[in-house]
């Protein structure tokens, strides 16, 4: 596919992404079953990184939490001479427009979510000014996964860290459907992004300017640390092919706004979702992780 039909492709996902959070933020089991499992108002941690450790020399740290979601996962707080400190965290989400309202809608008391694009990162956030990036179960649902990395690393300080952590081969799990279009998994010593069409060996492509380190936690999670040793090649955030790209979207967006057909595609698929996650979401957590797994068996 082309780079036209990868963003298109990767649009249709947005309905179900909208109506999956609209329903976690509804239901008040749902929301504090989320809040539960999340770090935020804790203590940074991650999984299989010391990432306090990595962040205690620094004296004002920078976070950048891509690809986000609602799920403010990441803790926000560091330890310091014995005292909690707020670390400058931003939580940064292409959805962010709509996740604010619907914070908005249930009256929850969360950070908002800015907006931005990991493909397009250093649109967003200076050359060389945070500290550590973090991406969660959501590299694998950017349009262009590679040019993500890329992007993250141009946004680093020397020596800074890019974070993954993702479910194995997700998108065959989900048989490529919505924002599943990439698998990533470890194989042997490296990181490898893949799908139907394509095949990165991320250790490879980052030579001579960031260093990976990849390992798969007991739990099958794949988390890989990328640490930016050099600057990034200039013609990999090639800004002027993004502004030929993102113009194009502009107009076809714009095309698109003006058909009707199309607007009542987007907002009945969003309603047919919305739906179908407000019984979903109503559920009990083990029967709906029942559920989940036969519909992913079938």
């Amino acid at each position: 596919m082309n780079s036209y039909e990868i963003i298109d492709h990767w649009t249709k996902g947005i309905p179900y992404e909208l109506a999956f959070w609209n329903n976690v933020f509804r239901w008040k089991h749902t929301f504090d079953g989320m809040m539960g499992w999340s770090h935020y108002g804790s203590l940074i941690e991650l999984e299989g990184f010391d990432v306090h450790s990595f962040l205690l020399p620094t004296e004002s740290p920078k976070v950048l939490d891509v690809g986000c979601g609602m799920s403010y996962a990441t803790g926000n707080l560091i330890e310091k001479h014995g005292q909690h400190q707020q670390i400058d965290i931003h939580f940064v989400d292409p959805l962010a427009t709509e996740f604010n309202k619907i914070l908005k809608r249930y009256k929850r008391q969360l950070p908002k979510i800015e907006f931005g694009m990991v493909e397009h990162l250093s649109a967003f956030f200076p050359h060389r000014d945070a500290d550590l990036v973090i991406i969660q179960n959501a590299l694998d649902h950017s349009a262009f996964p590679v040019k993500g990395i890329y992007e993250a690393l141009h946004t680093l300080k020397p020596g800074g860290i890019l974070y993954l952590n993702h479910h194995p081969n997700e998108a065959e799990t989900e048989h490529y459907k919505g924002f599943h279009q990439y698998n990533i998994v470890q194989e042997g010593a490296s990181l490898v992004i893949w799908n139907k069409h394509e095949r990165w060996d991320i250790n490879r492509l980052l030579e001579g300017f960031a260093e990976t380190s990849v390992c798969t936690q007991t739990n099958q999670h794949v988390v890989a640390i990328i640490r930016k040793t050099g600057e990034i090649p200039q013609h990999l955030t090639d800004n002027d092919g993004d502004k030929r790209l993102l113009a194009a979207m502009y107009i076809e967006a714009s095309l698109r706004q003006q058909s009707f057909w199309s607007t009542l595609q987007f907002q009945s698929k969003y309603w047919l979702f919305n739906i179908i996650q407000f019984f979903a979401q109503a559920l009990p957590w083990n029967l709906k992780m029942k559920a989940k797994k036969l519909i992913q068996q079938a």
